[in-house]
């Protein structure tokens, strides 16, 4: 029946939010069963994780040589990220500056990334196998780099301490029936986000065929903004919570691990088209967002504004058009 792709596609969508959910969850306690401080566990292993679901569908679909839906999936949530939910953040919470050299850096770093492979695309007309070797090296550059930074804020964290007499608690108390939840969690997450990974590109494909459109669209659209759900998730908890120190720099960290990581296994695994509507229409626009960011990181030092959210968000809604006038 013509329904049933549209049921497995949203069945592979939850498998895959929850899955990452308790996948991370799993990781986490276990890091902090191993001693890993909060702030290094942040660093590396929930960025990391966070990526995961993207991480699995584009590998899954550049395995089945299907490099457009990988590739959409890819674009499209930094395009979602950056466009809806860093959008909601600012608009909602408006959140402080804390950390503005690295978000400098990190908004110049994506900056660079897209024009790498936009050159790329244009050169060779596709990504070769020796460009996703170059990204998984720079994901552990900068790797590295956040753990670098994160031992400088534990060291200061450590003085802070010292001053006020108090004990860092880093690890958790380790019991027989957490051990073997933590662990069942994180197994079970996994298996759960890579079977959802593999019903969301293989109906993807289907629906696809169905409705007439060209495989990057769905991932552009419908694979991107389901892989993206747990940012968005995270982003209202915190709009609710009221953090308005929120970093923008997570979302920066997760487009540039969308890149890095994401293409660099997609790239490393099979060579990856660059096609002329990802050329002439769907990178420049990712572009012009991550440009539209990195100036408003550049020129506000404290704080960044409500209608800088608004001007994503308005980006985000010219795109959707966009891609509409473009399947019609």
């Amino acid at each position: 029946m013509e329904f049933m792709p549209f049921l497995w596609f949203l069945l592979g969508l939850l498998l895959i939010i929850k899955g990452s959910d308790w996948f991370v969850e799993g990781a986490v306690w276990i890091a902090k069963a191993l001693k890993i401080s909060d702030i290094m566990i942040g660093a590396t292993l929930v960025s990391l994780c966070t990526t995961l679901p993207e991480a699995m569908v584009s590998t899954n679909s550049a395995l089945k040589g299907n490099t457009d839906m990988a590739m959409g999936n890819v674009l499209g949530s930094i395009a979602f990220n950056s466009g809806v939910v860093l959008a909601m953040i600012l608009i909602f919470t408006q959140p402080k500056i804390n950390h503005g050299k690295s978000l400098k850096q990190n908004s110049k770093g994506l900056f660079f990334l897209i024009v790498l492979v936009i050159v790329l695309g244009l050169v060779f007309g596709e990504l070769l196998r020796w460009t996703g070797i170059l990204f998984l090296g720079l994901l552990v550059f900068y790797l590295l780099r956040n753990v670098l930074e994160a031992r400088k804020i534990q060291h200061e964290e450590k003085v802070e301490r010292a001053k006020e007499n108090r004990e860092p608690v880093y690890a958790v108390k380790i019991e027989k029936n957490e051990v073997l939840h933590s662990i069942f969690i994180f197994i079970l997450g996994l298996v759960m986000t890579v079977f959802g990974a593999d019903l969301l590109v293989s109906n993807g494909e289907i629906i696809a065929q169905l409705l007439g459109v060209p495989d990057l669209i769905i991932g552009l659209t419908m694979t991107s903004v389901g892989t993206s759900l747990p940012e968005l998730v995270t982003a209202i908890s915190a709009i609710r919570k009221k953090a308005q120190d929120l970093s923008v720099g997570n979302i920066m960290g997760a487009n540039i691990l969308n890149i890095i990581l994401v293409i660099g296994i997609m790239a490393t695994l099979e060579p990856v088209p660059i096609g002329s509507s990802l050329l002439g229409f769907h990178l420049p626009f990712v572009l012009v967002i991550t440009t539209a960011i990195m100036a408003f990181v550049h020129s506000h030092k404290k704080q960044l504004t409500k209608n800088m959210g608004w001007l994503l968000l308005g980006m985000y809604g010219i795109y959707l058009v966009g891609i509409l006038l473009t399947t019609l």
